[in-house]
């Protein structure tokens, strides 16, 4: 559990990391391969901020506040480690706790160091209004999760879950394959917002967007499937 103004290894990515999801990482940079031993020996996770612009992040600019990343973040801890060739690794991590970036500097060995405050998400206590919601974007997430196979050609029937409002709300953040950035992307504000309501609310709202866009693009390969189906014709406009 995060306290207040912990110092935490900063990893700015073109990635949003929620609480509760994997993310795969390979590691290959030399700044990096030092932050990643640093975390394994001490046993600490490192924060994951998503860059703006999809571009990689100033380490000379950390006089300018949070000019190349957002400020709400996800601590991930490391769950397993492969080894490499030059130092390399693959990782398999987790998201853990949110956080605030209050302030952050470059560290000797030249990845960032953050100072972070804990960003819980506030609960409700409308326990009643919190469970229809939860069975809506569970209905929702299902059929988006549908569409998603029949675009994909996954088989993804058995496919479980999470009752937890909050877990699947991040879950369907997760799931969201809008971009990264376009200002500030769909998954940063899902992720950015502090109460667990106004999560469900926008996580549906988001997901029924995408899921009118996914039907849409489905219909049109179809309609593009027929038209390469056509026997060929051969004419000119002579």
């Amino acid at each position: 559990m995060l306290k207040q103004d912990t110092n935490i290894p900063l990893f700015p990515l073109n990635v949003v990391l929620f609480p509760g999801m994997m993310l795969p990482l390979h590691i290959f940079e030399e700044r990096y391969k030092a932050m990643i031993k640093e975390c394994v020996t001490l046993g600490s996770p490192f924060g994951v901020v998503l860059t703006r612009h999809g571009q990689s992040p100033n380490f000379n600019s950390a006089d300018e506040r949070f000019a190349d990343f957002y400020s709400i973040g996800t601590t991930a801890r490391i769950t397993a480690i492969e080894n490499l060739k030059d130092g390399r690794m693959n990782l398999l991590t987790v998201g853990q706790d949110r956080f605030v970036l209050k302030s952050y500097y470059n560290g000797l060995k030249n990845f960032l160091i953050g100072q972070v405050d804990p960003f819980p998400l506030n609960e409700s206590d409308n326990e009643s209004k919190v469970e229809d919601m939860t069975k809506t974007l569970h209905s929702i997430m299902r059929k988006y999760i549908d569409h998603l196979a029949t675009a994909s050609g996954e088989d993804l029937a058995g496919a479980k879950l999470p009752t937890d409002p909050t877990s699947l709300a991040f879950l369907a953040g997760t799931a969201i394959q809008g971009p990264y950035w376009a200002g500030e992307s769909d998954k940063q504000k899902l992720l950015s917002t502090k109460s667990l309501l106004p999560l469900i609310s926008k996580t549906i709202h988001i997901l029924e967007r995408e899921d009118k866009i996914l039907i849409y693009m489905l219909k049109a390969y179809q309609v593009h499937q027929k038209v390469e189906r056509l026997p060929f014709v051969d004419y000119s406009l002579n």
